[in-house]
């Protein structure tokens, strides 16, 4: 298990990228954010984006799956199990520039904060800055993530 005392301020993770098409724009526009400037190029046209945009929310699906997928490959190689962190939520959401099809968004993590718990002493708080940036080197999405995180037992080595 990775506990909350061996992530060190600073600790910074590639998470990889995704590549965002019209047709997974609009596939996941459709179930979960049908707006016109997400379904239809033609109405998207018309909208203040000029074209079909992706939604926020599939930029910050993106990134999610990305992230579990980088903790968890990250756990094996230290013979861990990734048992997932709760998340009281995120601050400071952006998403500061249109994504378009065709774009390819770098998703990166920085551990920026640590927070003891007074009330759960076996926990603290992870906060992290979580960007992605697209092919050209514009930072499009960002916020701070937090993560419940157990602290390690007294009496157990980091390993």
């Amino acid at each position: 298990m990775i506990y909350f005392d061996d992530i060190p301020i600073g600790a910074f993770s590639d998470l990889g990228r995704y590549t965002f098409t019209e047709e997974n724009i609009i596939a996941f526009a459709k179930l979960w954010d049908p707006q016109p400037f997400h379904i239809d190029p033609d109405a998207a046209k018309d909208s203040m984006f000029g074209g079909l945009v992706a939604s926020g929310w599939h930029v910050t699906c993106a990134w999610m799956k990305l992230m579990v997928a980088e903790r968890e490959k990250a756990a094996k190689e230290r013979g861990a199990v990734y048992a997932g962190g709760v998340s009281p939520g995120f601050l400071d959401l952006k998403w500061r520039a249109p994504v378009r099809p065709g774009d390819t968004l770098h998703y990166t993590s920085i551990t920026v904060e640590k927070l003891d718990l007074q009330s759960r002493p076996t926990f603290g708080i992870l906060r992290s800055e979580n960007i992605g940036t697209n092919q050209d080197g514009v930072k499009v999405f960002s916020f701070i993530g937090q993560a419940f995180m157990p602290r390690r037992p007294e009496g157990t080595e980091a390993s």
